[in-house]
């Protein structure tokens, strides 16, 4: 898979601890019944239409910023729900599109609930931490838009393929995460995630070129911007995108979360101490 090399990175950072280091592990116990609230900040990558595989060198990053709420239902197994807001950006410069000159940005909230799943209990003698995996499914609500003629454009209400698309689209989430620090209240997290859209239009570019004379001449300029280089539009028919692969992004996240003390927590902190 082409995002293989995102989880493995991840992976590569997880150690095996030695003997003496062992017991460790208690530090991430958790009573089962307890609530966490966390917060992350990460960077996120756009995978679609308007992006090229393996093309290090110009990644176009951008930013999410999230909440959560979980609950610990069993020693290995956590709750979660979650709210995001992801901002991402593709452009065919600099790809082997480039003289079809299109482009997009867009700022979208996602909503998803799932579930954490640690690799082994906190009990395990053998690891000083324990990372986890998650899945889980939601919504998002798409807003691709385009700088033109210095102004920044929503694009779905043109229907730039003469398509009227879906804007919120299901999703669904998975990935990795390490815990990195803890206290008696605080955790610290490191996520890698990607997120599966449901819509091939989370960059506004999905079949092929409509007949532009048919078009309002706005939405048209939208539509085809070979124009803006100095190149003849697309004949109608020719491809635009790639709608056998779906649209999605991943993100690599710093999480905080906090850990809600009831009486009942406290207890068993005691009952196993750091």
């Amino acid at each position: 898979m082409r995002y293989l090399w995102y989880w493995f990175s991840l992976l590569s950072c997880i150690g095996y601890p030695s003997g003496s280091l062992a017991q460790r592990s208690e530090i991430w116990r958790e009573r089962p019944g307890t609530w966490l609230l966390n917060g992350g900040l990460g960077v996120t990558h756009y995978l679609g239409d308007l992006t090229e595989a393996g093309n290090l060198g110009y990644l176009r990053l951008g930013v999410a910023i999230n909440g959560a709420a979980a609950y610990r239902y069993s020693p290995q197994l956590t709750l979660r729900a979650e709210g995001q807001i992801y901002y991402i950006r593709g452009t065919h410069q600099n790809t082997h599109l480039e003289y079809n000159n299109l482009s997009f940005l867009s700022i979208n909230p996602d909503l998803w609930v799932g579930a954490q799943w640690d690799f082994w209990p906190a009990s395990d003698p053998n690891h000083v931490i324990i990372p986890y995996a998650l899945a889980g499914v939601g919504l998002t609500y798409m807003t691709p838009r385009a700088v033109f003629s210095g102004q920044l454009v929503s694009l779905a209400p043109l229907q730039t393929e003469e398509v009227k698309y879906n804007r919120l689209p299901f999703i669904a989430r998975y990935g990795l995460g390490v815990p990195i620090h803890t206290t008696e209240r605080f955790r610290l997290n490191v996520e890698a995630t990607y997120t599966h859209v449901f819509s091939d239009y989370l960059d506004d570019v999905s079949t092929v070129y409509p007949d532009l004379i048919k078009m309002d001449p706005f939405a048209a300029a939208l539509s085809d911007r070979r124009l803006e280089l100095g190149l003849r539009p697309n004949a109608p028919g020719a491809q635009r995108g790639n709608s056998q692969c779906r649209d999605g992004y991943f993100i690599l996240s710093g999480r905080l979360i906090f850990v809600i003390n009831t009486p009942s927590y406290r207890n068993y902190r005691r009952i196993f101490p750091r």
